[in-house]
């Protein structure tokens, strides 16, 4: 009979205990060009035992997954490791032939990429691109590499396995398809995981999911784990020790723990201050301010010394090794003032108990949109004996929203929350229900009525990388909207854009660029100044910050806030993240399979949610504090799908009793704890029955 994890039966030599499982030593990785090569990541060096975990954190661009990919020799051929050793369990792997390259990257190495869609090949059902990479490795026949597949899969959390084995990547979500990825990475037991971001696309549910299941299965196997991440709360949960990298080098390095509770390098503390969690709500979140650096255009002496607040100028003259700090144990830093420095680690979270300086809004101020009843059904093909079948991406949402407010409105994927935003757009259309606007039903308005709506209502997407094109410049995109309504002649328009790009903190000579040489932060700036060009009154940002840097979205959060105060713009926020949705939230709407399950105002769902699912939601946001690991309880396996009568949620939910399973619960108002608060509506039978009795 063959193990499914046969890394669990392998014991390790005194010897083995003795040397680090991985070493590299003074790795540095040039790019080839015309002239002189170009240094990407320089003298780079850090070791992971046997069964512990490393983590590298850092900003886009800061090194890290160049770092990764180096350790297996899968560089893009453009890209050479210069200098510097790499050795894995004794051997140098810069020495190693092809073929013995290949055997020690599936039996002793996985990798889990940041993108299982695009890692899985869309051809091929997921069972039988499992049952390749098997026996590649191995002598096991179809069968057996078969059933070893649908062994792994329901390891790590895929219900009904032997079914979904059949399945092609597309029919999977996001989870599920890095579940099946993280199951190949281990189908042969490596010593080493390598996980290069392998949380950032997904929800935070099941960011908690994923992460559990990496410690579980490392406790079973006693694999080492490298995780690569610009979250520094995944790095906190996850890891023993921390690599901290900026503009190709190691900036900080050493216990986790010690290098998060008492930072030694400015880089460091800003990584930590611009975490949402870190700011009082109602304050403007911390900032790292500039971007890193491009390879070619790296600042003398310090690399951080451009975006440092505690900068001299012999930071700007001086290039800092990387030293031992005196009286620590493990800490090692790049900075010369380092011994001078006292810096803030994570001391500076604000607990819950903190208090609240948000400013109500007015009460008094005008609705502006108003959603009553929506719905969306999709109908399916291929139902059982050719019925027909339908899905309810949205199902009786209602809420409104009043001038200069945000209402964000937060779920997983699937919850129906960018249907919703959809809806609002006038880009989907409702099943049933309604969505006025100023008081009247934008599905009644044709003409220059409807054309005049568009104006007031425009869109930030997710995806700034997407959201542009390419071929137009940052200019020509920011004017399309002028252009589209006839607003203004060429020069008006081109003075609009110049004055849009400065509102969102861009310098006006960004107009003449295109999309690919700015980053991703601009570019999100600038897809904000197209949804300012009209003078909206509202603005539907649907996961505005998801692909951001934490740093990058603390800016954009900051402006969001700063153009609200100062043009009364109201905005429906779209997320997935509840301790970034609360950040810029007067009003919070939690979704699960299409119905809105509590809503209320924002400082009570964060602080005292009352959904079993919104519980589970702030459950599952972790700390950036290493002391305070939350994943401990969290579940390691996939949750039950929604259920298909009573209550969606009866299937996941720790309270369920036998009327959720049958009835459907309605909107259950809970009044305010203190006089003159304003109630929180809740779709759940526990509170049903309390309001009944």
């Amino acid at each position: 009979m063959t193990s499914i994890l046969p890394g669990a039966d392998r014991t390790a030599s005194s010897t083995d205990q003795a040397r680090p499982l991985l070493e590299v030593s003074g790795l540095s990785i040039d790019v080839q060009r015309s002239g002189s090569p170009l240094r990407l990541v320089s003298d780079v060096s850090f070791r992971i035992d046997a069964g512990r975990t490393l983590g590298i954190v850092g900003e886009s661009g800061s090194g890290k997954s160049v770092t990764a990919m180096s350790l297996m020799r899968l560089l893009p051929s453009a890209l050479r490791i210069s200098t510097g050793t790499v050795s894995f369990d004794g051997q140098d792997l810069a020495h190693l032939s092809e073929p013995q390259l290949r055997r020690v990257r599936g039996n002793d190495i996985g990798v889990v990429f940041q993108d299982p869609q695009n890692s899985l090949n869309p051809a091929f059902t997921i069972g039988n691109q499992m049952v390749e990479t098997i026996r590649a490795h191995t002598d096991l026949s179809r069968r057996e590499a078969r059933d070893k597949a649908i062994g792994l899969l329901d390891r790590v959390g895929i219900h009904r396995a032997a079914s979904r084995v059949n399945d092609y990547p597309h029919q999977m979500s996001g989870g599920m398809a890095q579940r099946v990825m993280i199951a190949m990475a281990i189908s042969l037991g490596p010593k080493l995981l390598i996980a290069d971001e392998p949380t950032t696309a997904l929800d935070v549910t099941v960011q908690a999911q994923i992460l559990s299941l990496l410690r579980s299965l490392q406790d079973e196997t006693g694999m080492s784990l490298l995780i690569i991440s610009h979250d520094l709360s995944v790095i906190a949960e996850t890891a023993d020790e921390v690599v901290v990298m900026y503009g190709g080098q190691i900036v900080e390095r050493g216990e986790v723990v010690e290098v998060l509770t008492a930072p030694t390098h400015p880089y460091t503390e800003a990584l930590l201050a611009a975490q949402p969690e870190s700011t009082v709500k109602g304050m403007p979140l911390a900032t790292i301010d500039g971007i890193v650096p491009n390879a070619d255009a790296m600042p003398a002496g310090c690399r951080f010394n451009p975006r440092c607040a505690y900068a001299l100028d012999v930071c700007r003259e001086t290039a800092p090794p990387l030293v031992e700090v005196v009286s620590r144990t493990t800490t090692s830093v790049r900075c010369v003032r380092h011994s001078a420095l006292t810096l803030r680690g994570v001391g500076i979270a604000v607990d819950a108990s903190s208090p609240i300086l948000t400013v109500p809004k007015d009460p008094d101020a005008a609705v502006l949109l108003e959603a009553e009843g929506l719905s969306r059904v999709y109908a399916l093909r291929g139902g059982r004996l050719g019925r027909k079948s339908s899905f309810h991406a949205v199902d009786d949402a209602s809420f409104v929203l009043r001038e200069g407010e945000t209402l964000g409105v937060v779920g997983e994927s699937g919850a129906g929350k960018s249907t919703v935003g959809r809806m609002v757009l006038g880009l989907a259309p409702t099943s049933n229900g309604t969505v006025r606007f100023n008081g009247i039903d934008i599905a009644t308005q044709r003409g220059e009525d409807k054309r005049a709506t568009r104006r007031d209502i425009q869109v930030v997407f997710q995806n700034p990388y997407a959201s542009l094109d390419s071929t137009m410049t940052i200019g020509e995109s920011v004017a399309e909207p002028l252009e589209v309504h006839h607003r203004g002649t060429k020069p008006e328009r081109t003075a609009r854009v110049a004055e849009l790009l400065q509102q969102v903190g861009l310098d006006p000579s960004v107009a003449g660029r295109r999309p690919h040489e700015l980053s991703g932060g601009q570019r999100q700036r600038v897809a904000i100044a197209r949804g300012l060009a009209l003078n909206p009154k509202l603005i539907v940002c649907d996961e505005p910050v998801s692909a951001l840097d934490v740093s990058t979205q603390a800016q954009v959060i900051n402006l969001l806030r700063d153009l609200q105060d100062r043009f009364g713009i109201a905005y429906l926020f779209v997320g997935h993240d509840l301790s970034v949705v609360y950040q810029v939230s007067d009003q919070i709407a939690v979704m699960y399979h299409g119905r809105i399950v509590e809503m209320g105002p924002a400082d009570q769902i964060y602080h005292s949610p009352k959904h079993p699912y919104t519980i589970a939601l702030l459950g599952a946001v972790l700390s950036i504090d290493p002391r305070q690991r939350r994943l401990s309880s969290a579940t390691t396996t996939a949750p039950g799908e929604p259920s298909a009568t009573g209550c969606a949620y009866a299937n996941r939910c720790p309270q369920v009793m036998d009327l959720c399973r049958t009835v459907v619960p309605m909107p259950v108002v809970v009044p305010a704890p203190v006089d003159g608060g304003e109630p929180v509506t809740v779709r759940c039978h526990v509170f049903g029955a309390a309001v009944d009795s």
